[in-house]
């Protein structure tokens, strides 16, 4: 008996782990994220392509030695002849024209780009974390609203129903009561059914199983909007977009000055130390050092025409900032209004409900005891329940339109 008791006790106690296990805090979910999520990884890697780049781009500067052994064999007149060789060789670029210096200029501007695209990237990605959580949030709580609401419509139905028992109610409010409760049992359902689709978004955001259950708690991180109005130019000048309109036009420049290394010459330094002779290891020794200067005068217009089209891009590179400046100046705008009104909204849903919560509970004393009439009574609940639903939704909407205003800054819960 003893065994058995500690087996179910055993298992309660693994049941309640699992279940235990299924539940997510924000802060979970964003270790989810930052495991799993492929579109971060994706932009980190990027990243780090980017920065190999960099640093290969700095080879240029170095000299490139090679180690060579050779054989050769040959018949001159009837004679064969027979050589080995061993060299070591080394070159080194000296001059070529401000080319390597425009790479590695140009292969910065690339890192900047891929910087931009990795806090762009965790913008959104917080973004998405934030409103995919808030939803499910919202879905929850949605849920036990309605499901408190089918309750409260049952409760009047059975005050009506004995109010026209006694006479005191006519058939009308019966049956509209009966209806107001199939609606409720109606949401009940929709909820339960959104409930269950909520979590597809926040599934993909953290990389869970697709088939994964579980139900979050909490709420997702909130702060309070400035009294102050930011200054937008000046937030512009720090969001990824500017960081990639310099790196775009710091590469455009570099390409500009690599086009225009082909018009001046190149000079290269190189010298070879090693062995000869007719048999393995040769043993005679050789060396040579020798220096290169090399002037394209004629490419077929290539390096005419390759300069011509770097310019236009550094162009393309400088207007298109001027423009997206000022678009995200504009944006910036919009969603500091649009999050501190949802932050008002809220504060006003909140007073409506606790307006309608005071109201509903003398309506319904009034009623119960015959001192207002049915439609009256009526208004107040309708009016309780549409305030109550909308404070779930406005709740919701706070948090995305803080998610928004932070994404457009380009930064969010990723550091």
């Amino acid at each position: 008996m003893k065994k058995q008791n500690a087996l179910i006790l055993l298992l309660t106690l693994s049941s309640a782990q699992a279940l235990a296990a299924n539940v997510y805090t924000f802060a979970d979910c964003l270790e989810l994220v930052k495991k799993n999520n492929a579109e971060l990884v994706a932009a980190e890697q990027s990243m780090d392509s980017a920065k190999y780049n960099l640093n290969a781009s700095y080879s240029n500067y170095l000299p490139q030695i090679t180690a060579n052994a050779g054989y050769q064999k040959s018949e001159t007149n009837q004679v064969e002849s027979e050589g080995y060789t061993a060299t070591l060789n080394a070159t080194q670029n000296v001059f070529n024209g401000f080319g390597d210096m425009a790479k590695v200029s140009e292969n910065e501007g690339k890192v900047k780009v891929a910087e931009a695209s990795l806090r762009t990237v965790k913008a959104k990605i917080s973004y998405d974390l934030k409103s995919a959580f808030a939803n499910v949030i919202y879905a929850q709580e949605s849920l036990k609203l309605t499901r408190s609401i089918q309750k409260r419509r049952a409760d009047n139905l059975n005050m009506v129903e004995l109010r026209f028992q006694s006479g005191r109610e006519n058939k009308g409010s019966v049956l509209l009561s009966k209806a107001y409760l199939k609606q409720a049992q109606l949401d009940v359902l929709k909820a339960e059914n959104f409930f269950n689709t909520s979590r597809s978004s926040l599934i993909r955001v953290t990389g869970l199983a697709p088939d994964a259950e579980f139900e979050v708690q909490g709420k997702a991180p909130e702060s309070t909007p400035s009294s102050v109005t930011p200054a937008f130019t000046k937030l512009a000048e720090q969001t990824p977009e500017r960081l990639q309109a310099q790196g775009q036009i710091q590469s455009a420049e570099a390409g500009l000055s690599s086009a225009r290394s082909e018009f001046l010459p190149s000079l290269d330094l190189s010298g070879s130390v090693g062995n000869t002779g007719d048999s393995w290891y040769p043993e005679q020794d050789r060396w040579s050092v020798g220096a290169t200067l090399s002037w394209s005068l004629f490419s077929g217009g290539k390096d005419y025409f390759t300069n011509k089209s770097a310019f236009a891009q550094k162009l393309v590179a400088e207007n298109t900032w001027k423009n997206s400046q000022l678009e995200i100046i504009v944006k910036l705008r919009q969603t500091f209004a649009e999050f501190t009104e949802a932050v008002e909204q809220v504060k006003v849903s909140d007073a409506f409900v606790e307006a309608g919560s005071v109201r509903a509970e003398i309506g319904r004393s009034k009623y119960n005891n015959g001192l207002t009439t049915f439609d009256d009574w009526d208004k107040i609940e309708n009016d309780l329940i549409s305030y109550q639903k909308d404070q779930t939704l406005k709740r919701r909407d706070r948090v995305v339109a803080e998610a928004n205003w932070e994404k457009t800054q380009g930064v969010g819960v990723l550091p």
